[in-house]
């Protein structure tokens, strides 16, 4: 957190990220188009570039982390990942898992996997390349780095250095008795997944963000309080990175210590009072009225973007003609990039089950601009040489996309249509379409 990055400031540098990073395209760097290139150059002019790379080793980063984890008490982390809940930035939470990775940490040098650059010991690549002002919008927005991921708690921790450390309010310390009520009374045998629905149900971090609730989760059983005796977090012993990366089985999405925990297993009380020793811990009604909040940074951040984008709006792509949910025959047009757009034609929409979903096949053509009608190619892109087809929800939701026609004939094609197509979010399509229009990639 640069101290010029306070309050307001902090908000609209945030808010500014996270219009420009709604236009990546990949796992790259954002992209800016016309449309946020104020936002990127507000951020560069206060040091927080879009693009900007950081690099460093594996040697590097392990030794600073151990450095910068040394300045941290364990109730002093305790304490600002209790104001990091609520009061605070969510930015604040790596204090605590940052300190209890680097008072493990052992001194070593790269043990890689075979075949990779990957450390079995601790998880760092053996040349690691960071994204800096990604990584500081995802503290803010998402919380501690997943994982045990060293390179990232470097950079969280360098950020922190030298800020006044917030102190934990009222709602703060009520959050996080009923985060620990919620994991308590979880019905028996379930999982992660159960787990982070009830923390989102009852709206304890002020979001209905999903990933929010599950960074949360993935913080307490890196620490050790969501963990079970045979896998425990760093607060009981060391965990190399190749003892975290094993799963119970491969339907499994995160890491140890949570891949191997159940609502049956409990907490570690012990860890949640070692931990947590300067704070009440005990159970509270999560029915009876909870303390006062005060804003969160991750709300502000929503209200800044929207504001943002009614400054904005002039420049925005026109609406879809007709109001109509899609339908067989429709073309949508979805922006890829700055000036790249795409089509798809509807061959068919399933109304069944709990949304409908739209067949869509990419037409050929790339365009610098929304196209109209006319411009329409009339003929299937192909997926390297075979067609492809894709089964979208929300198609009207995805963001830059609009339906430029309606009634259109089928497209000419060259072979037969696949025989069974991938099913998902339509907004999924613009990760997609490179494997479909080589000039993309």
């Amino acid at each position: 957190m640069h101290s010029q990055e306070s309050g307001g400031a902090l908000v609209d540098l945030l808010a500014r990220y996270a219009r420009v990073s709604a236009d990546r395209t990949g796992v790259s760097l954002p992209k800016v188009t016309d449309a946020t290139k104020g936002d990127a150059d507000v951020l560069a002019a206060a040091g927080r570039a879009h693009d900007a790379l950081r690099r460093t080793t594996h040697d590097e980063a392990v030794a600073t982390l151990r450095e910068l984890g040394a300045a941290w008490g364990p109730t002093d982390a305790a304490a600002v990942w209790v104001a990091g809940l609520w009061s605070a930035s969510w930015a604040w939470r790596p204090a605590l898992t940052g300190a209890l990775l680097a008072r493990g940490l052992p001194e070593h040098e790269s043990v890689p996997y075979p075949g990779s650059d990957v450390c079995r010991v601790c998880g760092t690549k053996a040349l690691p390349v960071l994204a800096p002002t990604d990584a500081w919008y995802r503290r803010h927005t998402e919380g501690a780095p997943i994982d045990g991921d060293v390179p990232g708690h470097v950079l969280a921790l360098e950020e922190l250095t030298g800020q006044p450390r917030p102190v934990p309010s009222e709602h703060d310390r009520w959050v996080l008795r009923a985060v620990l009520t919620v994991l308590r009374t979880l019905p028996a045998g379930k999982g992660y997944g159960v787990a982070r629905t009830e923390l989102k149900r009852h709206r304890l971090l002020g979001t209905t963000a999903v990933h929010a609730y599950g960074g949360l989760l993935e913080e307490l059983a890196l620490v050790g309080v969501v963990a079970t005796a045979d896998h425990p977090g760093l607060a009981r012993r060391w965990s190399d990175y190749v003892e975290r990366d094993q799963r119970p089985n491969d339907r499994v999405e995160v890491p140890g210590p949570l891949a191997w925990w159940r609502s049956s297993d409990g907490l570690r009380e012990d860890v949640v009072r070692e931990v947590f020793a300067d704070f009440d811990t005990g159970d509270v009604d999560l029915d009876a009225p909870r303390p006062t909040p005060g804003p969160t940074i991750a709300a502000a951040v929503r209200k800044r973007v929207r504001e943002l984008a009614k400054q904005t709006r002039a420049a925005a792509v026109p609406r879809s003609v007709g109001t109509e949910p899609a339908a067989a025959g429709d073309v949508y047009a979805m922006r890829i990039a700055a000036d790249r757009w795409v089509t798809l034609y509807v061959w068919s929409v399933d109304p069944n089950g709990a949304r409908p979903y739209a067949e869509v096949e990419f037409l050929a053509g790339l365009f610098p601009e929304l196209p109209a009608p006319a411009a329409l190619s009339g003929r299937v892109q192909p997926r390297r040489a075979e067609r492809w087809r894709y089964r979208a929800h929300s198609l009207e939701k995805a963001p830059n996309t609009r339906r430029v026609a309606q009634g259109v004939p089928g497209p000419a094609a060259e072979g037969p249509p696949p025989d069974r197509s991938p099913a998902g979010n339509a907004k999924d399509l613009r990760l997609l379409a490179a494997a479909c229009f080589p000039e993309l990639g």
